[in-house]
């Protein structure tokens, strides 16, 4: 995912007049209680043509080229409902504001995604959770007041949310969590990663043979060619730029760090602090007080929703690995399991110590006493 600059983007007049017309007549309609149509504009080249000059024919969500395939116009706000939002009437007054439109690919926009053959995410589709804030439901409302849960690649900073490992694998970045996802115990990155399954296993491997290739050519400097070569896979308009950009700056970092001279050892210091929000996010903090040589191995996490028993595997580094993939957070771990959006996953795994079995929430609370959050 990369920031699209949204900021400049302007619609035709006679674009702008034909949708207020189709807008009147949806507010109309609510008003007689009768059953709204909302025509279909955003897919008009007026508009689409403007949206695909800012980065290109790919999906901003993903980054993946769409080729031979119809391009999606998301409605970020969902503009009919909001899945999960029981009365919600959905963002109707935003179906015809350019603002909030995102080219996306049909696995992000509409489902399709798989992970070793298994279908898997439940797509953008009309999903908006809230990380936190007020739910606007009227055209009067405030949408600054909304934090949404998703990250949006037209909002400076989402992006960045975003890192990749070596093997190309979407994960979080290294930034610190905000303390609205401590309150929650969520990882917006962990979340959108899930809900957009943005590590279907058909590109995963193409994302991790790009990042292997510009790491060989950021190595081969300022050979004849080279910078051309790998400015083509780093630019905006790229596909899967973000992971290339991720392989460009790890593989400079180990040429500092080869280049810089040896420091001499120093004596080890005190452990560093817990971060509180940290430790209402993920496991890392909590690694120490279990066996390393369970979590070598792998500790069994159980869970149970409708009636039904799933099953995890705890690693030494902190990941939950369901179905074949491993989660940073347990919460998103818990709703990949269940299917479900609304579970919190400390109170869902369950793990046993010394024959004696509890959540992942009593487990934290014995080391780390409860902390005021803000």
């Amino acid at each position: 995912m990369r920031h699209v600059d949204m900021s400049g983007l302007t619609v035709p007049a006679a674009w702008a007049a034909k949708t207020k017309g189709t807008l009147d007549a949806v507010r109309a309609a609510m008003a007689g209680n009768t059953e709204r149509a909302f025509t279909a504009h955003w897919t008009e080249d007026p508009v689409r043509d403007r949206l695909l000059d800012l980065v290109g024919g790919k999906c901003w969500y993903c980054e993946t080229l769409i080729l031979r395939a119809d391009v999606n116009v998301d409605h970020f706000r969902p503009k009919s409902e909001v899945l999960d939002v029981p009365g919600h009437q959905g963002y109707w007054w935003l179906a015809y504001e350019v603002s909030n439109y995102r080219i996306a690919c049909k696995h992000c926009n509409s489902g399709g995604a798989r992970f070793n053959g298994v279908p898997e995410g439940r797509a953008k589709g009309s999903q908006f959770p809230l990380l936190a804030g007020t739910r606007a439901r009227h055209s009067r409302d405030d949408l600054s007041l909304e934090q949404p849960l998703l990250l949006d690649p037209a909002r400076s900073g989402d992006p960045d949310l975003l890192g990749f490992d070596t093997a190309g694998h979407a994960r979080r970045s290294d930034a610190p969590y905000s303390q609205a996802e401590a309150n929650i115990g969520v990882c917006r990155a962990d979340e959108t990663i899930r809900i957009l399954a943005l590590n279907d296993s058909r590109i995963i491997k193409q994302r991790s043979r790009l990042m292997q290739e510009v790491g060989v050519l950021a190595r081969l400097g300022d050979a004849p060619g080279v910078q051309q070569l790998i400015d083509e896979r780093v630019g905006p308009q790229a596909q899967w730029s973000s992971a290339a950009l991720t392989a460009l700056a790890l593989q400079r970092a180990c040429d500092r760090q080869m280049a810089a001279p040896a420091q001499p050892a120093t004596a080890p210091g005190g452990m560093p602090g817990i971060d509180p929000a940290r430790s209402r996010v993920d496991l890392r903090d909590l690694l120490e007080y279990l066996d390393p040589d369970d979590l070598e191995v792998g500790i069994t996490l159980t869970g149970r929703h409708d009636k039904k028993v799933h099953h995890a595997v705890l690693n030494s580094e902190g990941q939950i690995k369901v179905l074949g993939r491993p989660w940073r957070t347990p919460t998103s771990a818990a709703r990949a399991a269940s299917g479900s959006n609304k579970i919190d996953g400390w109170e869902f795994w369950r793990l046993t110590i010394a024959g004696a079995e509890q959540t992942l929430a009593d487990f934290r609370a014995k080391h780390f006493p409860p902390i005021a959050l803000a």
